[in-house]
Formats: C-alpha cells, structure tokens, sequence
C-alpha cells in the first residue's frame, strides 16, 4: 500500500466537497478521508490510501482532477509515504 496526505489552508467550501467526492471514485483508491483542523477550520487536510505506488502515481500524474485540485488550491502540498503497517 501506499498513501500520500493532502494539505491546504483554505475556507472548507462546495467546490472542495465536490473535489472529495469525485476523488474517492478514483480507481487504487483503497480510503481517502477529509480532515478539518479543530484549532483551525482552514486547515484542511486530505488522507488517501492507495493499492499500490504505481495507482497513486498515476492519478498524481494523470488525473485531469489533480490538475484542477492544484489549480483553485495553488498552495496544496502532497507528502508521499510508503505504508509499513496498518490495522
């Protein structure tokens, strides 16, 4: 498995939700979870795990909706990470 988090200061708006929802059809996507800061309510974050490296490299750098994603959040990070252990 392999997963990658999200992140972006950002008012949580319709376009965002939309973003999620059409994010979790994409396919390798094992689980995706949308996190909002409790201090900080911009603060927003994104989980996705995925099947394997190869599904999240492709949406990373194939997905017409990443584009669109980094083009209404320019300030959007991504830290990829190789998942050791989960439950």
């Amino acid at each position: 498995m392999f997963a990658y988090i999200l992140r972006v200061h950002a008012p949580y708006s319709e376009e965002g939700k939309e973003f999620f929802q059409r994010f979790k059809q994409e396919p390798g996507l094992l689980h995706a979870y949308d996190l909002q800061g409790v201090d900080d309510p911009d603060d927003a974050v994104l989980l996705a795990v995925w099947e394997t490296r190869e599904a999240a490299e492709r949406y990373l750098n194939e997905a017409p909706l990443r584009r669109e994603v980094d083009q209404a959040y320019p300030t959007v990070t991504r830290t990829k990470y190789e998942v050791l252990d989960s439950k």
